[in-house]
């Protein structure tokens, strides 16, 4: 497991390190600026010094005892004839011009100063490597201090780092110290600005559970209460069937009956795996592109047997193709509750269309049925779970609109119901954003 601490320790030891080395860098091309100043200005010197030296004194003044001086200093004539050198070991050629000049003679750097008098050429040299060791050693010795310092930033590093999580560590101390079901906010730290926008995603959080918990348990309330009477029903018919005294017409009365009721719990079982599904994961499935007329004549097959049991008239309205994107099958269940419920409601001798329109900014998907319609002031209600309206004569669980408007709002779709111009009934307009 990967610690904050260390990783901040480490990122700030070496950006400390890096700078350190920056500064090692600027601060020796600074010393050998100055040290190459210096050393340029102690040349020009001991060239003004030797210009009028006697040679005779200059070479009975040399003390062997005293080791070679890092200075090579050699005096010529106007024919270029070699009067002195100190170092006959290390003679350096005739320099052409007077002044500052960079040599290099066998395979070593030289600095060389010249100056002219009279009859006379001084040349002072010295070797480069002496700069460049004196301008190290300096600074070496300034940036010294600043490396003995490293383990000392280090450790305030480390302290002040744990320090500055010290909040984090309080809102692990109080999470980990609540009860399982506890989702309330927290509340109980002030934290940096830094934590904040954590602590506030982390509520944010919390309160989507709490919702979806809510939801959950208000969901297995409704199922349980939803099922008990269609079960119950089922286990009156079966206990019927199962009696000596009934007779053959009662029996198959009684079976007849179970199957209904079985088909009942069933479709309210497949309704509410639906609901579930749409609760449990909202915002994910298949997008892809759909096309709703080849998948409308899909629905309208599959139901087509039950509009013929119920002497109804079920069709697809003459129109063109519309490509939307979303969820295949999603979008499948939508359409199928929807034709569902018109059949269901609609009584024998009717008709139900489906109709799909491709306007300028918006697909729009209609089932319009000849049943008995919605009252204006139960249209808002319809789409709550398990709510059946006071008029409603149709077997059926309440949850066919609700996964409906559930589905739509996953595509962003919006819902209207309407009744017909020309005849009465219902005419629910599923709207959709081309694709």
């Amino acid at each position: 497991m990967r610690s904050i601490r260390q990783r901040l320790l480490l990122w700030l030891l070496v950006g400390l390190a890096l700078v350190l080395a920056i500064s090692g860098l600027a601060t020796y091309r600074q010393a050998r600026a100055e040290i190459n100043t210096l050393f340029d200005y102690q040349l020009k010197q001991t060239a003004l010094a030797l210009r009028n030296q006697n040679l005779l004194t200059l070479a009975m003044s040399a003390d062997p005892s005293e080791g070679e001086s890092d200075l090579l200093v050699q005096i010529w004539d106007r024919n270029r004839g070699l009067l002195y050198v100190s170092r006959s070991s290390r003679e350096l050629p005739f320099a052409t011009q007077q002044g500052f000049t960079d040599l290099l003679w066998r395979n070593e750097s030289w600095r060389l100063f010249a100056l002219n008098v009279g009859d006379r050429i001084v040349q002072i040299a010295q070797p480069t490597r002496v700069r460049l060791r004196m301008s190290a050693d300096i600074a070496l010795r300034n940036l010294a201090p600043f490396l003995l310092l490293l383990p000392g930033m280090g450790a305030v590093i480390w302290f002040g780092v744990g320090a500055g999580l010290r909040p984090l560590r309080r809102l692990t101390a109080e999470l980990q110290s609540r009860r399982a079901d506890s989702l309330e906010p927290v509340t109980s730290i002030q934290p940096p600005v830094e934590i904040a926008p954590l602590i506030g995603a982390l509520n944010d959080l919390l309160a989507r559970l709490a919702r979806i918990l809510d939801t959950q348990r208000q969901f297995i309330a409704d199922a349980a209460h939803e099922l008990r009477t269609p079960l119950t029903a089922v286990r009156l018919q079966a206990e019927l069937a199962q009696r000596q005294t009934v007779s053959a017409e009662h029996r198959a009365g009684a079976l007849a009956d179970l199957r209904i009721g079985l088909e009942r719990a069933t479709h309210l079982v497949e309704q509410l795996l639906a609901m579930a599904r749409l609760d449990a994961a909202p915002g994910t499935g298949t997008v892809e592109p759909v096309e709703l007329r080849a998948l409308a004549k899909t629905v309208i097959a599959e139901l087509a047997a039950i509009a013929d049991a119920r002497d109804l008239d079920l069709g697809l309205l003459p129109g063109e193709t519309a490509t939307i994107a979303g969820d295949p099958a999603e979008l499948r269940t939508l359409l199928g509750n929807l034709v569902d419920n018109a059949l269901r409601y609609t009584p024998g001798g009717g008709r139900v269309d489906v109709g799909i329109q491709r306007g300028p900014h918006e697909i729009v998907l209609s089932v319009r049925d000849t049943g008995p319609g919605i009252p204006l002031e139960e249209r808002f209600r319809v789409f709550d779970r398990f709510h059946r309206g006071a008029q409603a004569s149709a077997p059926g669980s309440g949850l066919g609109l609700a996964i409906v408007k559930g589905i739509a709002d996953r595509h962003r779709a919006r819902i209207e119901l309407s009744e017909p111009e020309d005849s009465p009934g219902l005419r629910v307009t599923v709207h959709f954003a081309p694709s």
